[in-house]
This record gives structure tokens, sequence and C-alpha cells, in this order.
């Protein structure tokens, strides 16, 4: 694991002090995520700036309306949950819980929309959300960003959600990230014990399968030159 580590390690010091993009050991296309049918898109997004401006009046019951209510199991997952939310109970649950709330504030932000058909009724959306957020028991409002996707079906009522995905990424990419947007000078970067955490996490077995590898690999290139 050491080896791997050194290496995320190392993609991560390129994004804070370089500002270069790293992807796991994957290229980022160097293109703008555009897709074809921007008609399309331009519904999604409008439709988005609706959904954006009902969670500001943080209006459960309009959010649930713009969900299909014929569709006989939604599925939802936001970025704070550990779990997908799945049928109407579960869903509905998410917007209006028991208890009093928790939140003080709650602004979402959508954009870097793009969109394409599934079907002749159902679409699939990216999107990009900001969240402003102050909780109550949290002493300072924070912001976050995350990817998102969804899955529409054009109704008689308009566009309406069946499915919801937050997408962030990896929490190391995402801590480094603020530390290069946000640092103050002098204040030490969190990447090194968030990294040690990664290393923590690996699983048990996984040094014998490095092992494993190395040892195929070996017997790949023996077998090359003979």
């Amino acid at each position: 694991m050491k080896l791997r580590t050194n290496w995320v390690l190392s993609g991560l010091v390129s994004i804070v002090f370089s500002g270069l993009a790293f992807a796991g050991g994957h290229n980022q296309s160097s293109e703008p995520a555009i897709a074809k049918d921007q008609a399309l898109t331009a519904e999604i997004d409008a439709f988005l700036d609706e959904y954006e401006a009902l969670w500001d009046r943080q209006d459960p019951a309009g959010l649930i309306a713009l969900w299909d209510q014929a569709d006989d199991e939604p599925f939802y997952l936001a970025e704070e949950q550990n779990e997908w939310r799945i049928g109407w109970n579960q869903v509905k649950n998410y917007w209006d819980p028991p208890g009093p709330s928790s939140s003080a504030a709650v602004r979402m932000r959508f954009d870097g929309v793009q969109a394409r058909w599934l079907s002749e009724d159902l679409a699939f959306a990216k999107f990009w959300i900001r969240f402003d957020t102050k909780m109550n028991f949290m002493p300072e409002p924070f912001g976050t960003d995350a990817r998102a996707s969804a899955v529409l079906r054009k109704t008689d009522q308009g566009w309406r959600l069946v499915t919801w995905a937050e997408s962030p990424t990896s929490p190391i990419l995402y801590i480094a990230s603020l530390y290069k947007q946000h640092r103050q000078e002098g204040e030490a970067s969190p990447l090194p014990y968030i990294n040690t955490l990664y290393a923590r996490h690996m699983r048990e077995d996984f040094p014998a399968f490095m092992e494993e590898k190395a040892k195929m690999k070996e017997e790949e290139k023996a077998a090359a030159t003979e």
C-alpha cells in the first residue's frame, strides 16, 4: 500500500500546488462535456430552475410534486446520506422528516446541465450542485459542491423526476480542491492525514493481491523474452 498511497499523495500535491487535474490515474477529458440535444438540455435546465426555487423556499410539498407520482419506485441519493432511498416512503421522508428541522437555511444552485434522451419519454441529465447551508448543530454555515445526475419522465404536467443521485468527488480530491481554493497563509494541509486514513481503510488481503499481480507481470515479462 505504501507505493499506492505515495502515488496518490503525489497526485494530490500536483492538484494543490500546480493546479493539474488528477483522476485516480485516468486522464481528464480536455473537451467540454456538451450533449448533442441542446433543446432537451434547455428544457431540463428550466425544470431544475424551478426545483432550485422550491429549495430556496424550503417547500417539501413542492419538491415532491416535481417527482412523477405515477412512478412506483423512485430512487434518491443525497450526498450526505450513506445509502439510497428507494420508494415513496423513504423519498418523501428525506424532505419532510419527523421532528424539528436541523437546517436554518439551505440554498441550492444547479449549473453545467447536459441531457440526453433514454427513450420516448425518459431523459438522463447530468449537472453540478452548489449547496450553501446553515445547520442548527454547526457553528458556521458552509458551502459544498457535488456532481449529480437524474432520470426524468416527460408527463402531461411536464418533466418529472424518477431518479436522483448526488455524486461528490472522492473525499481526498475534494479536500485537495478546497485547500487549494481557500487555504490561509501558514495553514497546514490536511491531506497527509486524510491519506493516512485511506491507507488504514485498505482491505487486509490487498498486499497479497499486489504481490500476485507483480508475480504475474514478472512471469509475462519472462515469457515474452523466451
